[in-house]
């Protein structure tokens, strides 16, 4: 007999996350002295609803998410809290449900209701910052190469070496439709595009050497001819497109962040990416994406060590375990069942109105797979209701509280030593911070949880935020690279 799963408001006292496993024997699982010593942390930010349903009905969430000055503040927050990346997300559509509708997205506000162009949003917090990274989502699916090239380039100079670019490829027909295609092609189809185009880009950020901007004024020469490039021309084009109107970047090219968990999206992890983001079911999950992906990078001829994988969660920290299960009690409050069943067979592109709500949820998971376009996801999600049993009603509840997300929750001391714990594991390199609320979800991780990290030696000490370092300051890249 199935057992009775735990009832919503019992997930306020102790984090899923928190049911800790055995630790793996394997002595190649874990981390070496030198590399647990510094975790990569990223802010996500993508008001006014991502994880967490009700975000923007919180008596504590901004309301000036579509101001300039909200995105800046919040990138002083997490610079000040010894963030490496402050990281935006992107849709290209409003989420719609089976029949195509946006209404349930629109009428409860749910994630990417709304949706702020983020090179836009980064390219103020570039001029407000100094050091904190700059992650933006550009699908490969839709604009030509040099378009991409052009735009991160142009914001990696602007911010002195410090953007990052998240590839995806865009998941769905409504994306399609928006820029132009009657569909979206096969994951298949993506993937090897998407393998073309960051070529194509990385290239095309290549065409002008090292030194090629000379700017001499006694003898007039502004750049040199001889230093500057085309790329190779592409099998479907006869002429080599480029240069770029650009010289190089402070980092050559951004650093490559990737979220796949499907084989495929790993492979093209294992190829190209620098950063991989990661939502599996708990430490044991995570570990062996992170195996994986290590031993398909290996494969692929890269260094391991290269590749920074950061485990998605959404922590609720306070200055005790009573003020943090108050918190998550006043997260759960705000989730009523009705909108929560809405919500998800939006997500999964079924009726609302004849949804079994005592069915295993895995089963009902099993029925719609492949709605939200995200193998990995998907995934995630059957592995979280097969090992706790969940029912659709539970399944409905969770996923508008924090989406599965692991959440660790307690006082700053106690969740620095999980994240502790999943790095000296082998399940992290790192940690993408969902935030349920903002910018209060930040502000409690940066005032009870990041002194703790760098207690331990996990954060590097704070810096005057305008204080550069002598000299040039350090790109993002080398940031990260400090951390191995």
């Amino acid at each position: 007999m199935r057992e009775t799963p735990p009832s919503p408001a019992s997930y306020s006292r102790r984090s899923r996350s928190r049911r800790r496993p055995a630790r793996p024997r394997e002595r190649d699982c874990r981390l070496s002295e030198r590399t647990r010593r510094q975790l990569t942390l990223v802010g996500m930010v993508n008001p006014p609803t991502h994880r967490y349903a009700a975000a923007w009905r919180h008596p504590d969430s901004g309301r000036d998410w579509l101001r300039a000055r909200s995105y800046v503040d919040i990138a002083r927050l997490l610079e000040r809290g010894g963030f490496d990346l402050m990281f935006l997300p992107d849709a290209l559509a409003v989420p719609e449900d089976a029949l195509g509708d946006v209404a349930t997205t629109l009428a409860s506000g749910g994630k990417g209701a709304v949706t702020l162009d983020p090179i836009t949003v980064l390219s103020v917090v570039a001029g407000a910052t100094s050091r904190i990274g700059l992650g933006a989502t550009v699908s490969t699916s839709f604009l030509p190469p040099y378009a991409i090239a052009r735009t991160l380039a142009s914001l990696d100079h602007l911010s002195e070496g410090r953007v990052a670019w998240n590839i995806v490829t865009s998941t769905t027909d409504a994306e399609a439709r928006n820029m132009g295609l009657e569909r979206i092609p096969p994951k298949t189809q993506r993937y090897d595009r998407a393998d073309r185009v960051v070529s194509q880009v990385l290239e095309l950020m290549r065409t002008w050497a090292p030194g090629a901007l000379v700017q001499d004024e006694r003898t007039g020469l502004f750049a040199d001819p001889s230093r500057v490039a085309r790329t190779p021309a592409p099998r479907e084009r006869a002429a080599p497109p480029g240069p770029l109107s650009l010289p190089r970047s402070p980092q050559g090219h951004p650093v490559l962040m990737q979220a796949g968990a499907s084989p495929r999206g790993m492979e093209f992890a294992a190829k190209w990416a620098e950063l991989v983001f990661v939502a599996a079911d708990g430490i044991e999950g995570n570990r062996a994406i992170r195996a994986e992906l290590r031993e398909r990078a290996r494969s692929a001829g890269r260094d391991p060590d290269e590749l920074r994988v950061c485990a998605a969660i959404q922590p609720v920290a306070g200055s005790t375990m009573i003020d943090a299960t108050r918190t998550r009690d006043a997260l759960l409050s705000l989730i009523d069942e009705p909108s929560a069943l809405r919500s998800l067979a939006r997500l999964m592109h079924a009726d609302a109105g004849t949804l079994r709500l005592d069915e295993p949820a895995a089963d009902f998971l099993a029925e719609h797979r492949g709605a939200t376009g995200s193998d990995g996801f998907e995934d995630m999600l059957a592995a979280v209701c097969r090992r706790e049993g969940l029912s659709v009603r539970d399944l409905a509840l969770r996923q508008s509280l924090d989406q599965l997300t692991p959440s660790p929750t307690g006082s700053g001391e106690a969740v620095a030593e999980e994240l502790c714990e999943w790095q000296d594991a082998g399940a992290a390199d790192g940690f993408v911070v969902t935030p349920a609320i903002l910018p209060g979800s930040f502000e409690d991780f940066v005032e009870h949880v990041v002194p703790e990290l760098r207690r331990r030696g996990r954060l590097a000490a704070s810096e005057a935020p305008d204080t550069p370092s002598a000299g040039a300051r350090p790109t993002l890249r080398s940031r990260l690279a400090a951390q191995r």
